[in-house]
């Protein structure tokens, strides 16, 4: 592959942008190649491929280059050498010797924490909670890119009809996930928001143990649904597609602009069975208590289960930041648990496999005086490495009293 200047000088801004700036990198990505249209096809998988890599390898690199925070040129160097890429022969690149950085990859690559570049209190407590051969497992595979997974919307056709239109019309080639009935995995990873059936409401792009969630709830048409942390609702619409469109469903989060995203994804899916609150509308939210057939709490976590397609949660989440995190799940757990009317569902979810913020975080509830009106049914952790997908936690609590 040979690197060209102007690729490399993007591929530069956007690591200043998430390593200094602290800025998302998926929205980085899509503003940097938004702003360069010139660049084609190639070079946008390029850039795209060697920005993730060096986010996802970050602590390695900096190790074998002995690099400052502020200057990443040798951490561009060092995936060129380690992809067995030519260097240019740029000034940048002039004291980069590529037999020594092999070499000296070797021996750093034998330690765990290297290989799969995890900071150093993120892998000790990783192997203190999880244990170690579960935490290394799991760190392999999230330590790869994430696959391309869509939910197709069932109101509007089935899954082997998208199937095959999206074979016959655009030569987009997918494949049933077993275990995941309403799931597409796309073979070849590729821009699919364009498509007229995107537009229209056919599918949404969402992992597929993401999918695994709703179906805790057991939904049934003509019942009440809280989605206590609704985000853009890509689980409230889930959950509209499983009740034939005939809930109630609650959708509510404290972010505005997530609820207009939510708001315009349900006029494209056509739902009409969703009502976005704002977190902050605490009289309507009152007249919810003891009245929701089901209350899924997809709490905000550290995000340690979807790294492969968030590799910068890595450098972004702190101990401090994941203290701060379990307050606030316990506070969201205290503030909707009592929408769940005796005998429904209480459903507890996030996209951590760290038990912190899972297990232990049901547990320390499970013991609190509203804790007690509730019992556990089931709780399971998706683990990438057993399913290839992102790492999800998901609990079912039934109300008893």
């Amino acid at each position: 592959m040979r690197l060209h200047r102007n690729v490399a000088l993007g591929i530069l801004l956007g690591l200043e942008n998430v390593l200094i700036k602290k800025r998302s990198a998926s929205e980085v990505l899509k503003k940097l190649l938004r702003s360069n249209r010139s660049w084609g096809g190639k070079d946008r998988r390029t850039i795209g491929k060697i920005f993730y890599d060096i986010i996802r390898q970050k602590l390695f690199f900096e190790a074998l280059t002995s690099t400052t925070e502020y200057n990443h040129w040798p951490l561009l160097g060092c995936w060129m050498v380690l992809n067995e890429h030519q260097l240019p022969d740029w000034e940048e690149f002039e004291n980069m010797n590529p037999t020594s950085l092999l070499a000296k990859a070797a021996v750093l690559s034998q330690q765990r924490r290297y290989r799969y570049s995890i900071p150093e209190w993120m892998d000790k407590m990783g192997v203190e909670s999880m244990g170690e051969a579960l935490w290394e497992r799991e760190m392999a595979s999230l330590n790869t890119p994430a696959e391309l997974v869509i939910r197709v919307n069932t109101l509007k056709l089935t899954v082997p009809k998208l199937k095959s239109i999206l074979e016959k019309k655009y030569k987009i080639v997918s494949h049933r996930i077993p275990d995941y009935p309403n799931a597409l995995l796309i073979e070849k990873k590729q821009p699919l928001h364009q498509l007229a059936e995107y537009r229209n409401g056919y599918f949404e792009v969402q992992d597929a143990n993401s999918q695994k969630i709703v179906p805790w709830l057991n939904p049934e048409a003509h019942q009440l649904y809280v989605d206590a942390c609704a985000g853009a609702g890509g689980k409230s619409l889930h959950l509209a597609t499983l009740t034939g469109d005939a809930a109630k469903i609650i959708a509510v989060d404290i972010a505005p602009l997530k609820l207009q995203e939510l708001i315009k994804r349900c006029k494209r899916n056509n739902i009409k069975s969703v009502e976005v609150i704002p977190a902050d509308k605490t009289e309507k939210l009152n007249t919810l208590i003891r009245a929701a057939q089901g209350v899924l709490i997809d709490a905000p976590c550290s995000g340690m289960g979807v790294l492969k397609r968030n590799p910068d949660t890595k450098w972004n989440i702190t101990p401090e930041k994941l203290d701060e995190l379990i307050v606030l799940q316990r506070n969201i757990l205290k503030t909707y648990a009592p929408m769940v009317k005796k005998g429904g569902s209480l459903i507890y979810a996030t996209c951590s496999i760290l038990p912190a913020e899972n297990q232990h975080q049901l547990a320390h509830f499970l013991e609190s005086k509203l804790g007690k009106s509730f019992a556990m049914d089931n709780e399971h952790t998706y683990y990438s490495h057993q399913t290839g997908f992102d790492g999800f936690y998901c609990a079912s609590l039934t109300r008893v009293m």
